[in-house]
């Protein structure tokens, strides 16, 4: 968390505010989050440099900057991107504070695990390996039958664990991946080749879906996720196992129980998940 809707609901926030604007100075309050450059190259690279577009790689949020560079912030568990106007004091979790023009960019982040990184043209720094080696986005018209069944068809990891490796869906979290396997009727322990052709096309349908309407609700607001001007987002509205133990479940009213995978809480319902 955030995941690639609640990433994707900053993006679409940031752009139409912060694109053509110039960074005027950049202000480090915790240097730890710089994970390249140096904390002193970072200032100075971004400095007088203007962002021409606000884009995004799976969970990666990137400032496309003037002079072919990129400012690129993986939010991790719980960062957070919030504009400020000019002479708003920092807040409590603020590690990183960008003025532009007219306005101020805070990277909260309470944990200190997220990581911003300013890449130049052919810079492809060793701990950022993760953002060049991502898979498919289940958004993405790549993501398909043909693409799920050449990663997971031979695998003897439960799907859930699968659906978590970002080198197979690229984006994906605890949250959807959850709501995900609830709506395709699959329990998150199944080794992957024992899920049916049918149940890989309910599968793609419904990670599909749930991106796409944790995007429309702008997030899922259940820990120290907030969008941009500090409101919450609404999926958590309509979550159907996540954080739902010992609850009823929507559809069948046994009770929903969790049951860690890989170190990861799961969630998913007995009766309705097979």
């Amino acid at each position: 968390m955030p995941e690639l809707p609640e990433v994707e609901t900053i993006r679409r926030e940031l752009r139409p505010r912060i694109r053509s604007k110039r960074i005027v100075a950049c202000r480090i309050i915790r240097a730890d989050v710089i994970a390249h450059p140096t904390p002193e190259d970072f200032c100075q690279s971004i400095t007088g440099e203007k962002i021409t577009e606000v884009s995004r790689k799976a969970k990666y949020l990137i400032l496309e900057l003037t002079n072919a560079k990129q400012l690129i912030f993986h939010l991790r568990l719980s960062g957070t991107m919030v504009l400020a106007p000019l002479k708003a004091p920092l807040e409590k979790f603020t590690r990183l504070a960008f003025e532009l023009d007219d306005q101020q960019l805070f990277f909260n982040e309470p944990r200190v695990l997220g990581r911003a990184y300013l890449l130049k043209t052919g810079e492809k720094p060793g701990n950022l390996k993760g953002f060049f080696n991502l898979g498919c986005e289940p958004i993405s018209v790549d993501f398909n039958a043909a693409y799920l069944k050449k990663k997971i068809k031979h695998r003897k990891a439960h799907v859930k664990s699968l659906l978590l490796d970002q080198n197979i869906c690229a984006g994906m979290g605890n949250i959807y991946s959850d709501e995900a396997l609830f709506r395709a009727g699959i329990r998150p322990m199944r080794r992957a080749y024992r899920i049916t052709s049918r149940e890989m096309d309910k599968l793609i349908k419904a990670l599909r879906d749930v991106i796409n309407e944790g995007i429309e609700n702008f997030g899922t607001s259940v820990a120290d996720y907030h969008r941009t001007d500090g409101k919450d987002g609404k999926f958590q509205n309509f979550l159907c196992v996540y954080g739902r133990e010992g609850e009823p479940c929507c559809k069948c009213g046994r009770t929903i129980v969790a049951k860690k995978i890989g170190n990861r809480s799961t969630r998913y319902c007995p009766k309705c998940q097979k």
